[in-house]
């Protein structure tokens, strides 16, 4: 009897140590696991950045008045300007914004109903009237490059309209004095090559600054360089 009662006890510790070593192990086991991040509650989640995400993209650094002026007033690649001038006429607003109010004006001036009007002999004074600098301007400022060339080619066209309008719509000119002449032909090609020739020339300067003052903006305001991109 007292040999069957510490075999049972004998038993007994090792039922119990084998129990105790199972959980022990069990617990060790989850220690190690690595538990997935969906059975983990919400709040105790640790906050990792994804490692897939996409970088945000660099700001990149204002530059200083003085540096963007230099920047600006590069060198101007006239070859390369020549080359991409073909799909700048066809594909940017710097041609056919300008072109259309070019347009627009001299039909209106060649229309005597509108012609008398006061604010479209405004508009032929300001777009068509050598030198057309405000032509001139915005196709240097909508142009993505070229802009002095830009400004030279819509201020010639400008030119043309103008002659074109002041040549049919005028054959007599009247002085302060109220003295009135026949205007001759002479008379006209003389003042048709003065108005190209001053509204090509005038164009290419204006248009030139336009780019200029184009590329101080973007130099100087990156962000919305960088915006225009996206």
């Amino acid at each position: 009897m007292a040999r069957a009662k510490r075999t049972e006890r004998s038993e007994a510790r090792r039922r119990y140590r084998a129990a105790t070593a199972g959980v022990a192990a069990e617990d060790d086991l989850l220690d190690t696991t690595e538990v997935p991040a969906a059975a983990v509650p919400r709040g105790s989640r640790e906050r990792r950045p994804s490692s897939t995400a996409a970088p945000a993209p660099a700001t990149p650094a204002r530059a200083g008045f003085l540096g963007a002026l230099r920047a600006a007033a590069g060198p101007v690649d006239i070859r390369g300007d020549l080359r991409a001038l073909p799909s700048i006429v066809l594909r940017s607003r710097a041609a056919w914004v300008p072109g259309l109010a070019v347009l627009a004006t001299a039909v209106a001036l060649m229309i005597p109903a509108l012609a008398s009007n006061s604010l479209v002999v405004m508009a032929g004074t300001v777009v068509l009237a050598p030198p057309p600098m405000i032509i001139s301007f915005l196709a240097g400022m909508l142009a993505p490059r070229a802009g002095w060339l830009m400004g030279g080619l819509l201020g010639l066209f400008a030119g043309i309209a103008y002659v074109i309008v002041v040549t049919i719509n005028t054959d007599v000119l009247v002085t302060p004095l109220g003295y009135t002449y026949v205007v001759t032909t002479d008379q006209k090609v003389s003042y048709a090559v003065s108005a190209l020739v001053t509204s090509a020339l005038f164009g290419v300067a204006v248009g030139a600054f336009a780019g200029f003052y184009r590329r101080f903006l973007n130099m100087s305001a990156p962000q919305r360089q960088a915006a225009r991109k996206r």
